[in-house]
């Protein structure tokens, strides 16, 4: 297993990667999920990024846990029962298969929206991207053994494109487009 704790440049299988996990989510979960969506730098043509598979996974009855928790763990998921993010179910990959971060939100909840925002804002904003995968660059290099750090460190540049996401979004009325699968 390659060390997926480091930025690397874009590779265009990520897209393979995830339309191969989603198509299992699909089968496993069927209706249940209203959308299945490749976010996180990863879904980001040209975006340089951890190579880590970030998945959104959109449900109407997000707090019932039991009507997907057993189907994604059948296809080799983990849920994370202690995540205090409570706006998400997060599941990860098997102990030593590829890194995988399942995020399963509420449709129509602000948490989903936003991801979608941002990812849609960057596929098209190019000079953003670059800004973004440099400061993800930059932080590595200091933070490459602190990932609270590395983490904490992106707040300033996203919150700053998700202002300018917000403004671009009422400019042209944006709203999600339809799910990846």
């Amino acid at each position: 297993m390659d060390d997926q704790w480091g930025i690397a440049e874009y590779d265009p299988e990520w897209r393979s990667l995830f339309l191969e996990v989603g198509r299992n989510i699909r089968e496993v979960l069927g209706d249940i999920a209203d959308r299945i969506d490749h976010v996180g730098s990863t879904s980001i043509v040209g975006l340089d990024a951890k190579p880590i598979i970030d998945i959104q996974i959109s449900i109407r009855n997000f707090e019932d846990v039991s009507q997907y928790k057993n189907k994604l763990e059948s296809i080799g998921f983990v849920y994370r029962k202690e995540n205090p993010d409570k706006t998400k179910r997060y599941f990860r990959e098997v102990p030593g298969h590829r890194r995988t971060h399942i995020h399963v939100r509420q449709t129509g909840s602000y948490s989903e929206q936003l991801t979608l925002l941002f990812r849609d804002y960057l596929r098209k904003h190019k000079e953003d991207c670059i800004r973004y995968s440099a400061e993800k660059h930059r932080l590595m290099g200091l933070y490459k053994h602190e990932r609270q750090k590395y983490v904490e460190g992106k707040g300033p540049i996203v919150w700053e494109i998700i202002q300018k996401a917000h403004i671009w979004s009422q400019e042209i009325g944006w709203k999600p487009g339809k799910p990846d699968l």
